[in-house]
């Protein structure tokens, strides 16, 4: 997708898929030299914002800006000059810069770095964030921006926040810091007061189903029904599209709950444990949380099959399941599921064992 804007001789040519506002705005912070030194990219995982945080911090620091009072035309970012060359392997169409690397902080370029919570942590540290402040406060190698993403940073722990507001109350010049975060409800206020908020949204299906089928020359049966399994996120659709592995697991989730109907207890159980197959705690949570996610998804799906709103179902993908099993679900027993998933999800929140979190909603459902 070609979002260009003119001014003079510059145009910006960021390939991504709904939420065109906050491209609007970012490349005219670009053009007007009007860049703030925190910002927080606020909206559901899989939109996209660490693609754009790449693409806005991957032409702040192109050497084509040194041309910019040139009269030859300007595309940013060029994806030739030395900077542009260090993000190259780094780019990627999901909402994800880092792969699965557990490194606390990943340097990708001399001036850009990227901080997340690593696997087995149910937080970001304030080691993590002292050692990726630290890094930020040396000089510029291209003598531009220094630029760091904290994704995810609404988990951040408290140490952690007050440690990074200190540096926000502190602005060095030529410093960007880039907040990614799902809610703002896990953000110090102190640190929101001190940035730029963009709200990213749900980018509408239709749009989503186009962008596959022109952008990944996916089928029109596989664009239809990943456009409506990824609920308004286009970087989670080109996921199932183009990583079976992920898109499998996926339907493992989707058959668990459905197939819990028809079987006893000790079945059901036997399938959450193979479900909760990771090492560590953390990462069983992970897996607990993403099981109830699309747990409660099936359960809207059967909600509105109930209503006849047929064209709203999400997991229209295993449509032919869910036709199969809506003779044996009535709408007072989906409320029950809505209200047991949600403890669970609680449950979860507060540290409880994983297994033991599943395990009940499978003896409950």
């Amino acid at each position: 997708m070609d979002n260009s804007k003119n001014s003079n001789n510059i145009k910006f040519n960021w390939p991504f898929v709904g939420n065109n506002h906050i491209i609007e705005f970012l490349s005219k912070s670009i053009l007007n030299n009007n860049i703030s030194q925190s910002y927080i990219f606020l909206g559901p995982n899989n939109l996209g914002k660490t693609t754009i945080a790449n693409y806005f911090a991957k032409s702040l620091l192109c050497r084509q800006m040194e041309n910019k009072d040139g009269k030859a035309e300007i595309i940013l970012p060029c994806n030739n000059c030395p900077s542009c060359s260090q993000f190259r392997d780094s780019v990627s169409s999901s909402d994800n810069l880092a792969g699965d690397s557990d490194n606390p902080v990943n340097i990708m370029h001399g001036d850009f770095h990227l901080i997340k919570r690593a696997k087995d942590k149910k937080d970001i540290s304030i080691g993590q964030i002292r050692e990726f402040i630290n890094i930020l406060s040396m000089s510029s190698f291209l003598g531009t921006y220094k630029i760091g993403i904290i994704k995810n940073a609404d988990s951040l722990n408290e140490k952690a926040a007050n440690a990074l507001l200190k540096t926000l109350e502190e602005p060095k010049d030529k410093v960007v810091i880039i907040l990614t975060a799902a809610s703002a409800k896990s953000i110090p206020e102190t640190i929101i007061s001190r940035s730029q908020v963009l709200n990213f949204y749900s980018v509408k299906a239709d749009i989503i189903y186009d962008y596959l089928i022109k952008n990944y020359n996916a089928p029109r049966s596989a664009a239809k029904n990943l456009s409506r399994l990824c609920l308004g996120r286009p970087a989670l659709a080109v996921k199932f599209f183009e990583n079976k592995e992920f898109y499998n697991n996926y339907i493992e989730k989707v058959d668990v709950f459905l197939n819990f109907i028809n079987q006893d207890v000790n079945k059901r159980f036997d399938n959450i444990k193979g479900l909760l197959t990771q090492d560590s705690n953390q990462e069983s949570a992970k897996t607990a949380f993403k099981a109830i996610d699309i747990w409660k998804g099936l359960a809207r799906d059967f909600l509105l099959m109930e209503l006849g709103e047929i064209d709203l179902i999400q997991h229209q993908i295993v449509s032919d399941k869910l036709d199969r099993q809506r003779g044996n679900i009535w709408i007072d027993k989906l409320l029950d599921w809505f209200k047991i998933l949600s403890e669970g999800e609680e449950y979860l929140k507060a540290n409880v064992n994983p297994e033991l979190v599943l395990e009940n909603i499978a003896a409950n459902i």
